[in-house]
């Protein structure tokens, strides 16, 4: 409480000072996971005009920017985003809504990347709008909500600031990585923590610097060690972003998370301070480090680096992108250990109606798992990083990998298809025997007036061998 506190006045101030510039304001967000037809547009702006973007969800002001690069060289996709936001250009309103139905035989998973919303909902419908008040104070409120399951708030928040120093208060998402359907440290698979972000509207120097911060809190969790005993509580969680952009063609960036205290561990703004800037001797127990007492650890931390790469061979755009992050350190140095990365590749015009975008990842072991919390990195017991932790069990500390190819095509006008097919595998140990898992999705949308008729089909087989489908019918504008 003391943090978030402290936290919060220092957010003020920072504002204050901020507003005394001739900054310009805050920005709104466009969709994160919500509709895979405009998500794809924003991504092939973001390859074609070379966004200097490795987080998401982005800002429109920074889409309205680069959007007018593409103005002439890419009509059809000025058009299509161009249309779309004009939602957002008015002081306030509803900007998305949609419903859907769905069947599965399967109750125990959940749907990737949808907040943990489980596979077998029956009824489930959301809801985004936005009233901005002035420059530099808006609100957003959108949200899921889930048959047999809690109302989920996403993007509900306020923000108020500059473009250099935007405060989010609330329930605003963070997917910390390049990559489209998948992220090490922060996506969407879990629900959003309540927080505080602070980021930057407007890119920094010809480098175009980005960074985003934010702490928050997670649900409450059972089995938080400390000393011989164990109790519940609510962890908070960090997060930390950097990225430039040295060459229009290349940006680079890195990221950090923090999962510490909750239950009866807890902790103070120094120590959390020292083990961000030496999680050897600040947050690594016994061996090597400064800090030989386990039970002053503060937490669970990952690190990432992260780059994209924006090209073109003749008039045939690409994207090349890679994470690399570590669990923990190696050895009680300052390399990262228990590695996982992730290679992507996004080709946003294979023809003029068709992008196909794949990416696989490979986990050392130790993943999403930790000695301190029973639960692991996850909030309200779903991963907040790869969808592949899920997969696996809580306390299953194996390796694996997983992998994702998807297939856009603008069949017509009136018609757009995706086709999705996942993979993932877990080693098997002594205590647990796997298989391979694969998952192949397919999603249709048709216009229909002014909104999309969308069709669903997943059919599948997880790790212990078991199939499983779903078929969904929704609407959405």
């Amino acid at each position: 409480m003391n943090l978030s506190i402290k936290a919060c006045l220092f957010a003020f101030s920072l504002v204050v000072f901020a507003n005394k510039s001739d900054a310009s304001g805050v920005s709104p967000y466009l969709p994160l996971k919500n509709d895979f037809l405009i998500e794809l547009e924003l991504e092939r702006l973001a390859t074609v005009a070379q966004m200097p973007m490795l987080a998401k969800p982005y800002h429109i002001v920074t889409v309205v920017k680069y959007l007018e690069k593409v103005k002439h060289s890419h009509p059809t996709l000025y058009k299509r985003i161009n249309h779309y936001i004009k939602r957002y250009k008015r002081q306030g309103g509803i900007t998305q809504l949609g419903v859907e139905l769905g069947y599965s035989d399967n109750k125990s998973r959940t749907q990737i990347n949808n907040r943990g919303v489980p596979l077998d909902s029956v009824l489930t419908s959301n809801i985004s709008a936005f009233y901005q008040t002035n420059e530099y104070l808006l609100f957003s409120g959108s949200g899921t909500v889930s048959e047999g399951s809690k109302f989920i708030p996403h993007n509900t928040y306020m923000s108020f600031g500059t473009e250099y120093f935007q405060f989010d208060l609330g329930y605003r998402e963070h997917w910390l990585s390049p990559m489209q359907e998948s992220a090490l440290t922060a996506s969407t698979n879990a629900q959003p923590a309540p927080s505080i972000t602070l980021s930057n509207v407007t890119p920094i120097t010809d480098w175009n610097v980005k960074y985003e911060m934010s702490v928050g809190l997670l649900e409450e969790m059972q089995g938080i060690h400390f000393n011989d005993s164990t109790s519940s509580g609510r962890p908070g969680f960090l997060t930390m972003h950097l990225s430039i952009q040295p060459f229009d063609w290349w940006t680079l960036g890195g990221t950090r998370t923090f999962m510490f205290a909750g239950g009866e561990r807890s902790v103070s703004l120094s120590n959390l301070w020292k083990a961000i800037i030496d999680p050897v001797s600040g947050d690594n127990c016994g061996g090597d480090s400064d800090l030989q007492d386990c039970s002053e650890e503060n937490g669970n931390q990952i690190a990432t680096v992260t780059s994209k790469f924006d090209f073109s061979i003749g008039s045939f755009p690409i994207s090349l992108l890679a994470e690399y992050g570590g669990e923990d350190t190696k050895n009680y140095s300052y390399e990262l250990g228990n590695v996982g990365w992730t290679m992507g590749l996004f080709l946003p015009y294979l023809t003029d109606n068709i992008s196909i975008y794949s990416e696989y990842t490979n986990f050392h072991t130790h993943w999403y798992v930790h000695h301190l919390y029973d639960e692991g990195y996850r909030n309200d017991l779903v991963t907040m990083g790869h969808w592949w932790g899920d997969v696996k069990a809580l306390d299953d500390k194996s390796a694996g990998n997983a992998a994702t190819a998807r297939l856009n095509w603008h069949i017509s006008p009136s018609f757009n298809l995706q086709l999705m097919v996942r993979s993932a595998t877990v080693d098997s140990s002594a205590t647990y025997q796997y298989e391979r898992a694969t998952e192949a999705e397919l999603k249709l949308k048709q216009l229909y007036k002014t909104g999309f008729l969308n069709y669903g089909l997943n059919f599948g087989k997880d790790i212990n061998g078991e199939s499983y489908y779903r078929v969904s019918f929704g609407y959405n504008w």
